[in-house]
């Protein structure tokens, strides 16, 4: 009988001393999988504030471009109206308005498409740094799998 609680004991001790072996692998694999978790969302974090930075940076100069372009508006606002002002006949001024009328709306256009191109381009540049992430996290998940 002391020859079976011995092999009892010793089976025993050797399936505890292996549950604790996985039981330290599993936690070891637990603390590694969690800094890996806060790395990842700290990627995503600082990943979304760059893009945050750009949009603020671009559309702190798309309104600087847009102030530019009312105050120079209102700079050829007043030379038209000076132009109109001193014309001597209505032909001249149908004529004159005409001009202005065509300048404003090519000049118009003009800004609404170098609007859009900014735009567009910020919008790019915004999304680098999330698709860059996302790249990141597909091949993580390439890797897992």
């Amino acid at each position: 009988m002391t020859d079976t609680v011995k092999a009892t004991a010793e089976k025993a001790t050797e399936f505890f001393a292996d549950v604790r072996e996985k039981a330290s692998e599993a936690t070891e694999k637990g603390k590694k999988f969690a800094a890996d978790a806060v790395e990842f969302n700290k990627a995503n974090v600082e990943a979304i504030v760059e893009a945050g930075k750009i949009v603020a940076k671009g559309a702190q100069e798309m309104g600087k471009t847009n102030i530019e372009f009312a105050k120079k508006n209102f700079e050829d606002a007043q030379v038209a109206v000076k132009e109109l002002t001193a014309v001597k006949s209505p032909t001249d001024f149908v004529k004159l308005q005409g001009e202005l009328a065509r300048k404003g709306f090519d000049t118009a256009v003009a800004q609404g498409s170098k609007n859009t191109e900014a735009m567009v381009k910020l919008v790019n540049e915004m999304f680098q740094p999330i698709s860059n992430r996302i790249a990141a996290t597909t091949e993580l998940f390439k890797k897992a799998a």
